[in-house]
């Protein structure tokens, strides 16, 4: 009998390890969809650096008649990338909506066009809040210019923010060859990962420089970042040639390589969620010294509250380190706001006091900072008021009310001796 017990708990274990393995797998799988299948060759150390770092590439032509990224209700993908400008019309049951779809999913979407694309394609960059410039124009930049190709300019305004690039910052100028889009300074989804130089702007090279333009210097966005409010991430970047060998290779007037393949590799690593992702783990809430923990708490109580957050660090869960995080205790508006303090150890802890209000209140937890995923968590607990033998005996704002009674009947004793005694 123990022989059989230990035999099913080791295939329990096994499946389990299967399972697990599966799903890694399943998260690293990749579709690429191509409009020249000589893409794989002229940006072989893009698709390699993915490969290297375990991701299963899938190359399909964006036109294939048989073309799904879906079964039924299951993806076969998790993440894809589009390299495919001059497709007019996805193949099989794809489209754009169905992109977006797969982003609303929870899935990663990488896409990179040229000035020529599609319709369709500039049509799904709007939908993910990048409007990219007339068709047919390119940036230009007479000051910074690439081996003196007007239509190949160097930039090194790329957006320094360690949750997002690291020490990006730190590498060399990234030489662009593409078009460029505008980014609605309201919108909190879309961050500007790439932006050109004050000199540069946007124009048809067939017209000639026009007088002004509406798109120029910083405001023409090169590669943006999209993080929905799922946690879902797009990279849409206004040139595929950024991504390419030559551009990988390439060395600058004063022989310093390109940071092509840096800026390339930092924004392949936030965009497909090995960078800039919490967890939120381990909630605990209870009255202070005590350890049980309740649905429900009586107003005025103290309580301790405190959570875990975790940062994924090179493929692995780290301590978050910050001092900004915060937990409300609200019931539709909040009624206290308090700093979760860090111990360098992922936990954030503070002490609050219940307010003197009754009814069904919530921890919540809102974290959004750039680079970071979301953190959106809430808790329901119950505040109730003091039962009748809760109180105290004596109330010290009733004191001038005791006095009065008390007042009352020794003045009331006081008239009747006089009435009844004196004459």
């Amino acid at each position: 009998m123990s022989c059989l017990l230990h035999y099913c708990i080791a295939v329990c274990c096994a499946l389990l390890l299967f399972q697990a393995s599966e799903v890694v797998g399943q998260s690293k799988r990749v579709l690429v969809l191509l409009d020249d299948t000589a893409l794989k060759s002229t940006h072989s150390l893009f698709f390699s650096s993915l490969t290297a770092r375990g991701y299963q590439l899938t190359y399909s032509a964006a036109s294939a008649p048989d073309l799904s990224i879906k079964d039924w209700d299951n993806y076969l993908y998790d993440k894809v990338i589009v390299f495919a400008s001059s497709t007019s019309e996805f193949g099989g049951s794809l489209d754009a909506t169905g992109l977006l779809d797969f982003v609303d999913a929870g899935h990663d979407l990488f896409l990179a066009i040229d000035p020529d694309a599609s319709d369709e394609l500039r049509e799904l960059a709007a939908d993910l809040g990048v409007d990219f410039d007339t068709k047919g124009s390119v940036i230009t930049d007479h000051f910074n210019r690439h081996d003196q190709q007007q239509s190949a300019i160097v930039t090194r305004s790329a957006l320094e923010s360690k949750s997002v690039f690291g020490n990006i910052h730190k590498h060399a100028p990234v030489i662009y060859r593409g078009i460029g889009a505008s980014v609605s300074p309201k919108s909190t989804l879309v961050v500007k990962a790439l932006t050109a130089a004050d000199t540069a702007y946007s124009a048809v090279p067939s017209k000639g420089t026009p007088d002004s333009s509406t798109l120029a210097g910083k405001d023409a966005t090169l590669v943006a970042l999209v993080q929905a409010r799922n946690n879902a991430r797009a990279v849409v970047a206004g040139s595929i040639d950024m991504f390419s060998n030559e551009f990988f290779r390439s060395t600058l007037g004063s022989g310093v390589n390109a940071g092509n393949e840096a800026f390339c590799t930092e924004a392949t690593k936030w965009g497909f969620h090995e960078r800039g992702v919490l967890l939120l783990t381990n909630m605990s809430h209870h009255l202070v010294g005590e350890h049980e923990q309740l649905t429900w708490y009586r107003v005025s109580d103290d309580i301790d509250f405190s959570v875990n957050i975790q940062e994924l660090v090179d493929g692995q869960w780290q301590p978050f380190k910050a001092n900004d995080v915060q937990v409300e205790f609200t019931m539709l508006d909040p009624h206290v706001r308090a700093t979760l303090k860090p111990d360098n150890k992922g936990q954030f802890s503070t002490r609050m006091k219940v307010p003197d209000v009754y009814g069904v209140f919530k921890f919540v937890i809102s974290y959004h900072r750039l680079g970071y995923t979301s953190i959106e968590e809430s808790w329901q607990v119950s505040v109730r008021p003091f039962k009748h033998n809760e109180y105290e005996r004596f109330l010290l704002p009733a004191y001038p009310y005791y006095a009065s009674a008390f007042s009352m009947m020794f003045g009331f004793y006081a008239l009747g001796f006089f009435f009844l005694y004196h004459k």
